[in-house]
């Protein structure tokens, strides 16, 4: 059985792009084709576009195929369908023949170029951006997606989604469908780390600056007096990057993944206020390290924090229950500790990325059977 897997893999991670700047959010993806040990009648071949290539190459790794494809400018693209892309994915498809079509992602053009394929076709959820658009303000180019995900959805009849949370989304978009409860893995590298927390309190942020992941929220909760004593640092960027400036917030930018776990092990607690997350690998990611979490009930985060015991939910927007779950996780540094041990282990089991590649094989075999 052959099957063409499109994704945005984060292409500093195959060989001969070591040297590449990492700049990619799909944590999962290394961990996975890492794991995947194909069985010999198991034939995986990736596509994936981008601007790292000028001309189309393909190598092995991992006892897997891989494809880059040369990508243009992604503002043009999608407006224009991604048509250039798209015939690039057709010619290969149709030198490849393979038996199933497995699309990872509405963002990009992946699932409009497997609906142009006659074969069997999967479809795996990232975020859901019909529903992300309908929470908060989103730009414009993610508005435009979002229309072309409402239209392509119902067109699968096979959608993987990591949490309960994003079925219930994705059900009142493509009710015909079947769907699929899949957990992408973290890195397993991160089960041998131990947190060190630093000797004063400290809340982190990982993500995108806006108002979807709840950020104004944060920002304006961390001006307020009581938690004048936590420092609050921000990983990422986005439009509210220069919006507020007070002593006890810093705003860090991108940093590569090690960076990231770094500043992970170090904080007290992560903060999450989304207004909408499909399955945060900031969440994942930190109670796999034992981190707690303060977060919203609106995403799939919940999956892997308990009110109380290793974190704490508050709804989205209220200001003092943010306040009141940082205050409750950063109380001292062992009980930060001890409370994020709490169901540990259990998401270290959940997310294993062996588990991931096994269930995904499990369903290539279901659907080219059916």
């Amino acid at each position: 059985m052959r099957v063409l897997i499109l994704a945005d893999l984060p292409v500093h991670a195959l060989p001969g792009f070591e040297n590449h700047t990492p700049s990619h959010s799909a944590t999962w993806f290394v961990p996975l084709i890492k794991a995947w040990n194909p069985p010999p009648d198991l034939d995986l071949h990736w596509v994936t576009l981008s601007k790292r290539v000028r001309a189309a190459q393909s190598l092995t790794f991992c006892g897997q195929t891989f494809h880059l494809l040369p990508r243009g400018k992604l503002s043009i693209e999608m407006l224009t369908g991604f048509r250039r892309e798209r015939a690039a994915i057709r010619r290969l498809t149709k030198e490849l023949k393979p038996d199933l079509i497995h699309a990872w992602g509405t963002e990009n053009g992946y699932a409009m170029a497997a609906l142009d394929a006659p074969m069997p076709k999967l479809l795996s959820m990232q975020g859901i951006l019909s529903q992300y658009c309908e929470v908060a303000k989103m730009p414009f180019l993610t508005r435009v997606q979002a229309r072309t995900e409402r239209r392509d959805l119902p067109r699968f009849n096979d959608i993987t989604v990591e949490s309960p949370w994003g079925i219930e989304q994705v059900r009142r978009r493509a009710p015909d469908a079947r769907l699929h409860h899949i957990e992408y893995g973290v890195d397993p590298a991160l089960i041998e780390i131990e947190r060190n927390p630093a000797g004063n309190p400290v809340a982190l942020f990982v993500g995108t600056l806006n108002s979807l992941k709840g950020v104004d929220t944060l920002l304006t909760a961390f001006q307020h007096p009581s938690l004048s004593h936590i420092e609050l640092r921000l990983l990422g960027d986005g439009p509210l990057r220069d919006s507020v400036s007070a002593p006890n917030i810093t705003f860090l930018g991108y940093r590569s993944h090690d960076e990231v776990i770094s500043e992970m092990c170090q904080a007290w607690c992560l903060v999450h206020p989304t207004l909408a997350d499909t399955s945060p690998n900031c969440v994942k990611e930190a109670r796999v390290l034992g981190l707690p979490v303060v977060t919203t009930p609106n995403g799939g985060q919940t999956q892997y924090v308990a009110h109380r015991r290793n974190g704490w939910i508050h709804q989205a927007g209220d200001i003092e229950q943010l306040i009141e779950g940082v205050r409750f996780l950063t109380i001292d540094r062992q009980s930060s500790i001890a409370i994020g041990k709490n169901g540990k282990s259990d998401c270290r089991t959940a997310l294993s990325a062996a588990t991931c590649a096994d269930h995904f094989t499990s369903l290539y075999r279901q659907i080219t059977a059916r």
